[in-house]
Parts: structure tokens; sequence; C-alpha cells
């Protein structure tokens, strides 16, 4: 469990500084789709050089469920919801709105996994981080009540959380079965090619060729994220005693030091009072929670 731990931090720090660098990129006259598949497309080439081995069709046949649900619910549908998302909020709100992911995922593990279910201290985190959350819908990034589209951004976070919460779940229940990184490489090639394909007939062609310096540097910073981010997750889940609940509590690394980088990153950006305690409750909360957990094994 403890090397689980470890991992889940990795990934869960790497991922606390995606949604800056995708704030960015998208910000050179790009769309979200040509963007993720790009990303995604690339590090799966990434991968696949490095797991490539002999009778590797044959285990993708053999896990067809499990590699189904991470190509077309995970990385088409999940990042689908998360690129659009994101584009329709502030990167400090998505990062904020993100860091609600343990508690979703606890609420998904209690309906979906054979060994996870609610307990008092879960079901009062969720009712704090909920509060957090109201804080966050009602505001946007500059104190006004946030339009249609910032609403729906924020719902699509929401969906991106839960499609990505019932994928985790399916690698935990299948652990040990598949190597995690060539378990990585499949999802990410083939999810982003599909991303990309279906981008190119809903937003267009959009060339990737001269654009501007920052460009670039945003794009190689999410591939160098998710060639590690997620392996480093996969290896976490499929680590021996591991609860997708418990390696979930990591992410409360995610709001903290997304909203911070936002606001140092990017120039429009700024705190406000409702953004702040809004991710200050939703952290208690978590922090309540894995406070809990501890108090129970010691019982």
């Amino acid at each position: 469990m403890k090397k689980g731990l470890f991992y889940a931090i990795l990934a869960s720090v790497l991922w606390a500084i995606v949604n800056p660098f995708i704030k960015q990129g998208l910000s050179y006259d790009f769309t979200p789709m040509n963007f993720a598949g790009i990303r995604f497309t690339t590090v799966g080439v990434i991968l696949f050089a490095y797991t490539w081995h002999k009778g590797m069709w044959k285990e993708i046949t053999q896990h067809k469920r499990l590699f189904s649900n991470l190509i077309l619910i995970n990385m088409f549908m999940g990042y689908t919801a998360f690129y659009f998302g994101v584009d329709f909020v502030s990167g400090a709100i998505s990062s904020i709105i993100m860091g609600m992911t343990p508690l979703i995922n606890v609420l998904l593990a209690h309906m979906l996994a054979s060994n996870d279910k609610l307990n008092t201290h879960k079901i009062i985190s969720i009712l704090i981080s909920l509060i957090g959350l109201l804080l966050i819908v009602g505001m946007g990034s500059n104190g006004e009540p946030l339009d249609w589209k910032g609403i729906a951004g924020i719902v699509l976070l929401l969906l991106s959380i839960i499609f990505q919460g019932y994928s985790a779940i399916s690698v935990s229940e299948d652990r040990g079965k598949v190597n995690p990184i060539f378990l990585n490489a499949v999802q990410m090639f083939f999810g982003g090619l599909m991303i990309y394909t279906v981008g190119l007939f809903t937003e267009g062609y959009h060339s990737f060729i001269g654009k501007p310096s920052g460009f670039y540097i945003s794009l190689a910073i999410l591939v160098f994220i998710s060639v590690f981010a997620f392996s480093f997750w996969f290896i976490a889940l499929q680590s021996k005693g591991a609860k997708v609940s418990d390696i979930n509590m990591c992410r409360l690394i995610n709001p903290i030091l997304g909203a911070l980088l936002s606001w140092t990153i990017l120039p429009d950006e700024h705190p406000t009072f409702s953004t702040v305690a809004g991710m200050v409750i939703i952290v208690t909360s978590l922090v309540f929670y894995f406070k809990g957990g501890k108090k129970r094994a010691k019982g």
C-alpha cells in the first residue's frame, strides 16, 4: 500500500500542473480536441517504443474489456469533456473543481468496487466538499457570477471525473493482469488518435506547424506529464492492497498546486475570496477523510 501511495503522490503532483499549460496551449489559436489528440497520440508513440513486445496485440484482445474502458471512457469521453471544460473556465477554477476527484471517486467506488464502501467519515467529507463546490460554482475567477459557459465548463469537468473514476476502478479490479506502462501506451495512442480524428470533423484542421515557442513548450510539458503521470497512477492502482478511494486521496494536492500555478503563470487570473474559500473547504474535507481513515485503522 505504501508503494501505491508513493506513486499516487508522484502522479498527483504532475497532474496538478496540467491545467495552466492546457490553457496556455489553447491560447495560441488552437482547439481542445486537436490539442488533446496531438498530445495523447504523441505520448502513445513514445510509450509504445518503450513497451513494444511480442504478443502484445494478443494481450490487447485478451483484455479487450479493460482496454475498451480506458480508450473509450477514460480517454475519449473523459478527456474530451476535460479539455472543453478547461477551455470554458479559468485555470484556477478548473484546478479546484478537479480537486473534487477523490470524493467523487469515493462515491463511485462505493457503488462499483467490491471492497470499497462508504463510511461516516467519507459521507461527512463529501457533504463538506459540496459547500466548497457551491462557492466555486457561484462565482467566476473575477468574483462575478458564472455565465452559462462557465457553468457548462464545470459540468463537463465533473463528467470527466466520473468517466475517469469508472476507468480507475476497472484498472484496480484487474490489477496485475497487464503491465501498467503498456496499459498507458495503448490508451494514450488509440484514445488520442480517436480524439484527434473526431476533432478534425468537429473543429476542422488546425496546423501545429509554425506556432510560437510557448505553444511547443506547453505541449512538451503536457506530453512529459502524460508519459509519467498515468504510468505512475496505474502502478498505484495495481499495487497490492490498494483501494481506489484511498489512492485518490493523494489528489488533494491538485487543487492547491494547480490554482497557485494558474494564478502565477496565467496573466488574466488572480485569486478571489470565493475561489480561495472553496479551495480551502474542499481540501479541509479531504484532510478530514484522511484523518478519519487513520483513526479507524488504529481502532
